[in-house]
């Protein structure tokens, strides 16, 4: 931005004075009536400066110059050209000029475009400083931006002589000897000239310390304008003030002195304070880097893995002491190298591959998810490891954290566990072989029980029927007592052998598992066992419920069998009353028989469905022990739970669930 302005300020002098000169507008050549004139060739020379610096304005990017040397730039070739060329008109203008006042040429330079006379030797000299710094400009070399900023300076101190000459009255300064006749917009132009080759590559050079954020940088530009601008203003001052008889030379002067001293004294105080304070938080911040980085060294060097950081290229930029007990190498032997080198030579080449991808969208996870991964030791041995990323965001770039944990151990548990679980495996399928073929010879043990125990039951009830039926008027009342005694308990014998085959059965028979109306079901099972209603008073209730999914074969069994239960256990009382309904609890549906009948003792509960367990006697109430063992078997194959409460003579309420609870769709 300040070498813009610079460069448009310098063409626009040079362009009015060329215009005056034209025109003859003595304003336009010397500012104000009898000071000396901006000579055409200068106003020339001004316009040929501030094009190569509007040319050469912005940094360049890095590429060969055509001339040699390095760097490059922005700017087309032609441009480039271009301002090269005018920044050695104007160095040839200014040697020239001052060649003709040092051997007396006559060159006729100064007649080129209107006879305006020859340029003050002060100006030649600071033409040729000003030339000579735009072409090290132009040229990039290395070093060569300081050696234009110096001669940069020297034309802008050259000027600046002249402007004081002309700010103090001191014509001695601007129009006697070698330097005569330097017009006051030719000093003026002149500054704003070397200051904006200063500027044009303010990050290089002796501008890259003034420019830059460090404490010799802000104390530069704090202390160099003040330097500069307080001696001029309070020599300025002291000189209007002797002048006008305020007070003599040496009081004038002392008076400069101590003021200077007093306000530069107080601008450096001022900015040592500052840089003072940003010291001290510069030192506080590094302390804390400093504390910051032990304890994070602390907690690599506690980490139970391996730590490995590796940068962008892959190459290891830390470790810590579990690395180096993990894989033999000395921490510092690791740094640098590339990560690969831990690695067996058949995972080497892939990678590399996988870190390419990796690194296009890093991010946290483990490394190589379901393969099976190996280090290398540094005696060559190999083992098992996983490996889990962390990418992490620096200065330098991504770096990315690698935790290391070898596995060996765990790999020879998890070969431990699947060996025995293969023998596992093998063993239930030689006890599943042993249970089927036990399964079989107990069914077939069944059936020909049965048969066997039902053949002299049939035969015991069928001559103890003939017996009473033909010969009743011979047998006295006991004998027919006994013999109908015989009959009823081989009919009942005959019932426990169909309940126990029910039992076994009930095993082996294959689900179908579909939805099932529990209302619906409820009502066919109390219609299956109107036979045992007949001549009581009984009220039963069945209420709305949730679908269940099960076989509707077993299930209804299972309503047969508690509802059979609660009418026998209400036969006692005058009026039945039987619940079937279906409750919630943690939303899983529980469905239940709740009756008020005889009830039980709790304390015997964990004996109601065990075969042949009963908790009342056989003369009170028939039974064979079989019927809510068979429920608790169906429940069970339906991945549900049985249970009951009940208080002595105040009823009995038996719930079950099913898996999957209801389906009301």
């Amino acid at each position: 931005m300040v070498s813009r302005a610079a460069s448009a300020i310098v063409i626009a002098v040079g362009g009015l004075v060329l215009v005056g000169w034209a025109l003859d507008i003595a304003t336009l050549k010397s500012v104000l009536p009898g000071l000396a004139t901006m000579k055409a060739n200068t106003a020339l020379a001004f316009i040929l400066a501030g094009v190569s610096l509007w040319l050469l304005r912005e940094d360049p990017s890095p590429r060969p110059s055509p001339l040699g040397g390095e760097g490059g730039r922005r700017l087309g070739e032609g441009r480039w050209w271009i301002a090269q060329g005018c920044a050695c008109l104007v160095a040839l203008l200014g040697a020239l000029t001052l060649g003709e006042h040092l051997v007396g040429w006559d060159l006729g330079i100064d007649q080129l475009l209107f006879s305006s006379g020859r340029m003050a030797p002060a100006t030649a000299l600071g033409f040729l400083f000003l030339g000579l710094s735009l072409l090290l400009v132009a040229r990039e070399k290395r070093g060569g931006q300081s050696a234009a900023h110096l001669l940069a300076l020297g034309g802008a101190l050259i000027a600046l002589l002249a402007l004081v000459g002309y700010a103090y009255n001191v014509q001695s300064l601007y129009g006697v000897g070698f330097y005569s006749s330097v017009a006051l917009h030719t000093a003026f132009t002149s500054l704003a000239l070397g200051v904006g080759v200063l500027f044009a590559r303010p990050n290089r050079g002796l501008m890259a310390v003034v420019t830059s954020d460090t404490a010799g940088g802000v104390l530069a530009r704090r202390v160099l304008l003040p330097a500069v601008g307080v001696p001029v203003v309070l020599g300025w001052l002291r000189l209007v003030g002797q002048r006008r008889g305020f007070y003599g030379t040496e009081f004038g002067l002392s008076l400069m002195v101590v003021s200077a001293v007093a306000i530069l004294g107080i601008l450096i105080w001022w900015s040592a304070g500052s840089l003072y304070r940003t010291d001290m938080e510069r030192r506080r911040a590094l302390e804390e880097l400093v504390e910051r980085e032990a304890r994070f060294r602390g907690t690599l060097e506690a980490a139970p893995d391996a730590v490995i950081i590796v940068n962008a290229g892959g190459r290891i930029v830390l470790t810590n002491a579990q690395t180096e007990a993990l894989f033999g190498y000395k921490q510092e032997e690791l740094l640098d190298k590339p990560l690969e080198s831990l690695l067996p030579d058949r995972f080497r080449g892939r990678h590399a591959e996988h870190r390419t991808g990796y690194m296009s969208a890093p991010r946290p996870r483990a490394m190589g998810a379901g393969l099976d991964l190996y280090a290398r030791r540094k005696d060559g041995s190999e083992f098992p490891v996983d490996v889990k990323l962390s990418p992490l965001e620096t200065a330098e770039g991504t770096i990315v954290i690698s935790a290391v944990r070898d596995i060996t151990e765990r790999k020879r548990t998890e070969q431990e566990i699947r060996k025995l679980n293969e023998e596992l495996e093998q063993r239930v399928i030689e006890r599943t072989a042993e249970l089927e073929a036990a399964n079989k010879e107990l069914e077939a043990f069944s059936y020909s029980v049965s048969h066997d125990l039902r053949a002299p039951l049939r035969a015991i009830d069928g001559f103890s029927r003939i017996v009473v039926e033909k010969h009743a008027a011979e047998l006295p009342a006991d004998a027919q007592r006994y013999l109908g005694t015989v009959r009823e308990n081989a009919k009942q014998m005959g019932q426990l052998i169909d309940d126990l085959l029910s039992f076994s059965r009930l095993g082996r028979q294959p689900l179908k598992i579909q939805r099932v109306e529990m209302a619906g079901l409820a009502r066919q099972a109390l219609a299956e066992l109107r036979a045992e209603q007949e001549g009581r008073r009984v009220e039963v209730s069945i209420r709305d419920m949730p679908a269940g999914q099960g076989d509707p074969a077993l299930l209804r069994q299972v309503l047969v069998n508690l509802l059979s239960n609660a009418l026998k256990f209400t036969r006692r009382r005058e009026a039945a009353q039987i619940e079937v309904g279906c409750r919630t609890e943690g939303g899983e549906p529980v469905w239940f028989v709740r009756d008020n009948g005889v009830g039980f003792d709790m304390r015997y509960a964990d004996k109601l469905f065990s075969v042949f367990q009963r908790l009342h006697r056989p003369e009170e109430y028939e039974g064979t022990g079989v019927g809510l063992a068979i429920v608790q078997r169906i429940v069970h194959r339906h991945g549900g739970r049985v249970w009951a409460e009940a208080d002595v003579d105040k009823g009995a309420s038996f719930y079950f669930t099913l898996e999957g609870g209801s389906r009301n769709g």
